[in-house]
């Protein structure tokens, strides 16, 4: 599956590949930015928020509340979001975990298994 295709699957109502189009410099509008990639300051991303838009990236992620988990827990038992795992390693490859992840290639998220059940 291609990227756009996964990130659409799990609910994206637009996906913008940045290295094809300029999207700060058109005039739409958007609720949520979440740069996956990292390669936009939030500084640029006003341009494109309304108002109360927020903007999101893997290092400005906001501070994890109960009740934020709480909330996550009913989206997924409602197969509202639909969280997506790329592989799950266990504790004793947790050295190959890291370098998978750390190739920068992965289509969702790594697990490692702590114990098996």
């Amino acid at each position: 599956m291609q990227d756009f295709e996964l990130v659409k699957s799990i609910g994206a109502d637009k996906v913008i590949d940045y290295t094809k189009e300029d999207f700060i410099q058109k005039q739409v509008k958007y609720d949520i930015v979440y740069d996956a990639v990292m390669k936009l300051k939030a500084s640029k991303s006003r341009k494109i928020l309304k108002n109360n838009g927020v903007f999101l990236n893997n290092s400005r992620l906001p501070k994890i509340k109960e009740e934020d988990l709480l909330f996550l827990k009913n989206l997924i038992e409602k197969n509202k979001l639909k969280p997506v795992m790329d592989r799950t390693y266990s504790i004793e490859e947790i050295v190959e975990a890291h370098r998978y992840v750390d190739k920068g290639h992965i289509k969702g998220n790594v697990a490692v298994t702590i114990f098996d059940e």
